[in-house]
């Protein structure tokens, strides 16, 4: 074997196994890192202005990264303050009722008709197991309690979990700001396209980036405004904070803004406010929960000039493939891919007009 084919191959080999321990490494950190990359991408217009006013390049990064992370911790901070004062009152609540043995859901429900009749069925039914409705819901409630403390110790670890990647995210943040420009200038030096191709990519990338997070917000917006609207027709204390708090947590995927409003839900039925309790549930569970999944794609595609059909297979396979992150990685790849096609089909259109020789 040639010797220098020999040195290619080692050399080959070591870069192999270095990118696989790298993804090794970076494996738990990934979706941090690349919220990270998002956040930094998105915020470049804010960063620019920064270094502006302050000289160097680590201070404005520090700044530009302590009030990202400010924006984005404050109102968690907050909120989860204020839901922590609302749980130990609720819990009072519910200790109360259950020193006295009494339940005033129960007896709002057979103050009704209808909940009368409900209640005397399933007592009727109870009694062939020799039991009553009463303890079955106690004991049911016992159980509840029982899984949550069972289940407590997981939900602190996914805590402590959440901070690590959080943190790390936030250094991320700093150095990517501080190191970015040279970074990326490294990565399209070794891209093989010429610099026009690289523009048009870069050009759509930072659009596709800049358009999901305005969709992001955008539909965040709608979402608490219309919570709002309806928190407040149905006589609920504080509606416009309420209604900011859904708008927050409408990015947590899957539950999303049920976190808010169940919660409201439940307190106006145990308020016996049944009528806007109701109404309030189907209102947030039919219009304020799904809203987001027919807007959403309509910003997107606005903002990105990309085609509407594109985006919302971009968004809906990126939620199944990756998570939340897929909303913005989905639209993402896609737009990529296409950009890349259109450049291969640009390509064999050049290669077909040239003169053949003879």
């Amino acid at each position: 074997m040639n010797i220098s084919v020999f040195y290619a191959l080692v050399a080959f080999s070591a870069f192999i196994g270095g990118l696989v321990l790298l993804v090794i490494i970076l494996k738990p950190l990934i979706f941090p890192l690349l919220w990270a990359v998002i956040i930094v991408m998105a915020a470049q217009p804010l960063h620019h202005r920064i270094k502006k006013r302050v000289k160097g390049d680590i201070l404005p990064a520090f700044v530009t990264t302590a009030i990202l992370t400010l924006i984005i911790l404050l109102p968690f901070i907050v909120l989860i303050e204020m839901l922590s004062i609302e749980a130990i009152q609720t819990y009072n609540i519910f200790q109360e009722w259950f020193e006295k043995g009494i339940y005033p859901p129960l007896e709002l429900l057979k103050s009704y008709p209808l909940g009368k009749t409900i209640w005397q069925n399933m007592n009727y039914f109870l009694s062939h197991f020799g039991t009553t409705t009463k303890p079955v819901l106690l004991s049911l409630s016992k159980r509840i309690a029982e899984f949550v403390l069972e289940h407590s110790g997981e939900a602190v670890k996914n805590i402590f979990v959440f901070i690590i990647k959080f943190v790390f995210m936030v250094i991320g943040l700093f150095f990517l700001f501080k190191d970015g420009a040279r970074l990326g200038h490294r990565i399209i030096e070794i891209i093989p396209l010429e610099n026009d191709k690289i523009e048009i990519l870069r050009s759509k990338f930072h659009q596709m980036i800049y358009a999901v997070f305005y969709g992001i917000l955008l539909t965040s917006l709608v979402q608490g405004t219309l919570a709002g609207i309806g928190y407040a027709v149905a006589g609920v204390a504080s509606p416009i904070l309420l209604g900011a708090a859904t708008a927050i947590f409408s990015i947590v995927p899957v539950i999303g803004t049920t976190i808010i409003w169940i919660p409201v839900v439940g307190y106006l039925f145990l308020k016996g406010d049944t009528a806007h309790g109701i109404a309030l549930g189907l209102w947030c569970l039919l219009i304020v929960g799904t809203i987001d999944n027919m807007i959403r794609p309509f910003f997107i595609s606005g903002h990105s000039k990309t085609p509407l059909f594109l985006t919302i297979i971009g968004v809906f396979g990126g939620l199944a493939a990756f998570g939340f992150i897929g909303i913005i990685l989905g639209p993402l790849i896609l737009v990529i891919s296409a950009t890349l096609f259109e450049f291969y089909l640009e390509y064999g259109k050049t290669e077909n007009s040239l003169p053949v020789d003879e």
